[in-house]
This record gives structure tokens, C-alpha cells and sequence, in this order.
């Protein structure tokens, strides 16, 4: 990432307000918070990244990123029949060391589906990203390939809302069933 300053310094605030959005939550980011949570001043991150809104888009960037990464580390490469890919990736979301991640994710589509910026930008970048992801993974034929993946992700965030807002019991049971129909 380049920007303004010393890089070491400008990473450094990067990896503690990717860890304070995590905590806290993206939609009410104030500089002026997260600044003295990081130690420095709401005009050096400023300084290093131009404005709140690029802040903020550069650490949905690295979560998002970071998003893909562990779902990465949970499928291996190949070619893996839907539900397979389904099992792994739901398996991958109940992770609770992956939680954080997803709140925020659920939080970046609902900001964006309020037309907040920079979250639509944001949200549409993150989940092309999943759909390539998915698309890799799938083995369905290539004409069917684009449509399987929007599918299964489509399913991956029902379940997540599922899971997030009534609770894990009912979100398991009804990955267990879709998973059964299959």
C-alpha cells in the first residue's frame, strides 16, 4: 500500500485500525477515536491516508482480503461438488476465530445497502471477490460455473444472517438442511 510518510509507521496504524474496526465496528468510525486508541493524532492519520473514507477503504480492503485468506487456508485447491465447497465454507464462518471478520462483512453490506460510502464500493469489491473465489472452486460445468457461485454465496450469507442475527442453533439447522436436500 503506498501513502503518505514513513511506511513502517503507516502500517502500523493500518494493523491497529484493521484491529479497531474489527472490535468496534466500521459504520460510526470517527478519526478522533481511533486515533487515540492508536496512540497519535486525528490529523497524523490524515496525514498518512488522506481522508477517513480512504482509511476506512484501505482497512475493508486488507479484511476483506483477510476474509478470502481463510477460507483459502479451509478449502484446498481443486475443484470441489457444491455442497462440498458449502460444508467447508459454513464450517469456515462458524469458526469463532473468523467472527469478527464476518460481523464486519454483514456490517459492510448493510452500510452499503443504505447507500453509505465508501461501504457500497467496498461490499461490491468483497463479494466479486468471493465470487471468483467460489468460481475457481466449483466443479459444475463452465456455463453453469458464474450462477453456482452466486448460489452458494447467496446461501453462505443467508446462513451468516441467519447465524448472526436469531443464533447459531437455527443458522446449523438450517445449513444441515439444505446440505441434506442436496
Amino acid at each position: 500500500m503506498t501513502g503518505r510518510g514513513r511506511p513502517e509507521q503507516r502500517e502500523a496504524f493500518l494493523s491497529g485500525a484493521v484491529d479497531h474496526v474489527l472490535r468496534h465496528g466500521a459504520g460510526g468510525l470517527s478519526l478522533r477515536p481511533l486515533a487515540a486508541a492508536l496512540g497519535t493524532s486525528d490529523r497524523m492519520l490524515l496525514y498518512y491516508f488522506g481522508s477517513r473514507e480512504r482509511l476506512l477503504e484501505t482497512v475493508l480492503h486488507l479484511v476483506g482480503d483477510g476474509l478470502v485468506a481463510a477460507l483459502s487456508d479451509a478449502v484446498p485447491p481443486g475443484r470441489w461438488q457444491p455442497d462440498v465447497l458449502l460444508r467447508a465454507m459454513w464450517s469456515t464462518a462458524r469458526d469463532p476465530s473468523v467472527e469478527p471478520v464476518l460481523r464486519l462483512y454483514v456490517e459492510i453490506l448493510g452500510q452499503a445497502a443504505a447507500g453509505v460510502a465508501p461501504f457500497p464500493a467496498a461490499a461490491r469489491r468483497v463479494a466479486l471477490s468471493w465470487l471468483d473465489w467460489v468460481q475457481v472452486r466449483l466443479d459444475v460445468p463452465a456455463a453453469e460455473r458464474q450462477d453456482a457461485a452466486a448460489a452458494l454465496l447467496a446461501t453462505v450469507d443467508g446462513l451468516l444472517l441467519l447465524h448472526l442475527a436469531v443464533g447459531s442453533d437455527v443458522a446449523d439447522r438450517a445449513a444441515r438442511r439444505l446440505l441434506a436436500d442436496r
